[in-house]
């Protein structure tokens, strides 16, 4: 390959958040049916929505976006040198982001203005990868993350996974966790 037309490792980074965009928007939209189509399994129920609550939808963006930037560290880490600590950092804002932007604006319109809308449903899952995605490019490409970020960041990246895992099974009595 001309190493002139190959892309630096700092673009082909931003091209795979930006890239996320699109693909983690139909990952999302697609996982909402897997438990279903899967027979109701409960180790699939592990990954996607075993019912209506606000947080069983939040894993329609936590797993795919989890896969999404550990398929790109370990894809771009052969074509260049990508700093561990930047990109799982940023994955772990984007991880955070994201559920804070759909809670939000989900509990606005529903809450706030009582307003019940299958559309809004589905674009505040759009408007929360957008911002998470957008979000975590920016800190990836404008912070400097050290060593002690990375374990910072597994370690959230971790109990998060084990929260969507062990609520899924034994949800709070909080709104939050209720089945609608």
């Amino acid at each position: 390959m001309n190493s002139s037309r190959s892309l630096s490792p700092d673009k082909a980074a931003q091209n795979w958040i930006l890239l996320g965009i699109p693909v983690l928007s139909i990952a999302g939209c697609l996982m909402h049916f897997v438990y279903e189509w899967s027979g109701n399994l409960t180790a699939v129920g592990i990954f996607s929505p075993v019912n209506e609550s606000v947080w069983e939808h939040l894993k329609l963006t936590f797993w795919p976006m989890l896969i999404w930037w550990i398929s790109g560290y370990y894809l771009l880490n052969k074509r260049g040198k990508i700093s561990a600590a930047q990109w799982f950092s940023s994955c772990t804002a984007a991880e955070l982001v994201c559920p804070m932007v759909i809670v939000s604006f989900f509990y606005s319109y529903t809450g706030a203005l009582g307003i019940e809308s299958l559309i809004l449903d589905i674009f505040s899952l759009f408007l929360g990868i957008i911002a998470a995605q957008s979000f975590s490019l920016h800190l990836y490409k404008n912070a400097e993350f050290g060593n002690y970020c990375l374990y910072i960041s597994i370690t959230t990246l971790a109990l998060l996974a084990a929260a969507f895992t062990i609520f899924t099974f034994t949800p709070p009595q909080l709104p939050l966790f209720m089945d609608s």
